[in-house]
């Protein structure tokens, strides 16, 4: 027997008010299996931007959620306004019936009439859920496991006598603005206002999962703050020793040995058995300073996914790791504006992007594009994944090498 020919209701999509905040954290808590605890529902409340949440309804029951926050992301060589979408939810019951594309190609279109943010980003519940509205992969991590030990790191690993460890009290986040603004350089990396610090260090009873209040450690000299660990323990009384474990929220430095520094505290707390790093960017020194890599189980994760809402706004936003001319032919299912062939010309200092008629030296998808958007997926990599398309012999490893980044994306935080 063949399934039944379910027919798919058209889906109004409509910006949300106060008046549906009831509604929508239904809707989410049917679409991912959970409840958001109530302190913490008003928490995110007051983290939602007027204008910037949106509901699909079939008639007057809603059948699906989004929302975007406005964003400042870095990119290689500057800072470009992005969407960070968030909140995308549909009910169980509602499934592959549409919504989801209504409320995408309905957030797309707003992102771009609004006329701020040349591109979009999230992070993904399901990987294989936004490849097809044009979302790719952009940014990876590893998440770490170590085992506790005070030699953990490799003997050779960066000291500096000058540096101390000092507990700080962990909501207190002007007390480590100034490293995270050094490190933010780094593709990925969204600037912190200070609604967005209060989410980076709230601490809800109700969310601990059996873990200690957050903790912060700062490594610090005479001259100030040179990075920080924001952590939280959970004890274990084995029978025999103790093996808590010590899980890591974020960890930024300003320099190596700064950084080693608060690893060697981590990886070393009394009556704890191993720590936990759930976000390693995929360039980070710990991945060589560790004696055992192996020990770690290192285990790589997708992190940031990138959609370019305006492809030639986007293109001359970030700059380029060596001087670049070629013509990239698009395609895009759901922003027809972006398609066609793109003449871009950049290099270091600055970039030009326009409209072209010339022949097209490489064809790829909106998707690939916002995959190597940040510099941290190479074209080569997609083409020899049959993604990308060389048509000018030469152009794929000179543009790829181009779009490269060091050092590579990362996110510190899921949105």
């Amino acid at each position: 027997m063949t399934a039944p020919d379910i027919p798919r209701p058209t889906y109004a999509v409509r910006t949300l008010g106060d008046e549906d905040w009831a509604d929508f954290l239904e809707t989410d808590s049917h679409a991912f299996g959970a409840t958001v605890p109530v302190e913490a529902a008003e928490f995110e409340r007051g983290m939602m931007e007027p204008g910037r949440s949106i509901g699909a309804f079939d008639g007057d029951a809603m059948g699906g959620i989004a929302a975007a926050y406005s964003f400042e992301l870095s990119v290689p060589g500057g800072v470009v306004p992005a969407a960070g979408v968030t909140w995308v939810g549909v009910l169980p019951t509602h499934r592959r019936r549409g919504v989801l594309r209504s409320l995408m190609t309905h957030q797309l279109h707003e992102i771009h009439e609004r006329g701020r943010e040349p591109l979009a980003v999230l992070w993904a519940s399901e990987p294989q859920i936004y490849g097809r509205f044009g979302y790719g992969l952009a940014s990876r991590a590893f998440s770490l496991t170590v085992p506790r030990s005070a030699q953990a790191l490799r003997s050779d690993t960066p000291v500096d006598p000058s540096v101390r460890l000092r507990l700080v009290p962990a909501d207190d986040w002007r007390i480590t603005a100034a490293v995270y603004d050094v490190a933010r350089s780094r593709p990925g990396m969204l600037l912190r206002d200070d609604r967005w610090w209060r989410r980076a260090v709230i601490d809800l009873p109700a969310t601990r999962d059996g873990r200690t209040a957050l903790r912060c450690v700062v490594a610090e000299d005479e001259n100030g703050v040179r990075g920080y660990a924001r952590y939280a323990t959970k004890p274990d009384w084995s029978p025999g020793h103790p093996t808590g474990t010590v899980y890591v929220r974020e960890v930024v430095a300003s320099d190596p040995a700064a950084k080693a520094m608060l690893y060697r505290y981590l990886f070393d707390l009394d009556l704890m058995g191993s720590t936990e790093l759930w976000n390693v960017p995929v360039d980070d020194p710990l991945l060589y300073w560790l004696e055992n890599l192996r020990t770690a189980s290192p285990r790589w994760m997708d992190a940031l996914y990138v959609r370019l809402v305006d492809v030639a706004g986007a293109l001359r936003a970030r700059r380029y790791t060596a001087p670049v001319e070629v013509v990239l032919e698009i395609s895009d299912q759901l922003l027809p504006w972006n398609n066609g062939r793109w003449q871009l010309i950049a290099d270091a200092d600055g970039a030009r992007c326009e409209h072209s008629e010339l022949k097209a030296d490489l064809a790829m998808s909106v998707t690939e594009l916002g995959a190597a958007y940040l510099g941290g997926t190479p074209l080569t990599d997609l083409a020899m994944a049959g993604r990308v398309e060389e048509r000018t012999e030469g152009s794929l490893r000179a543009t790829s090498a181009a779009f490269m980044s060091s050092p590579a994306p990362w996110v510190p935080v899921v949105f």
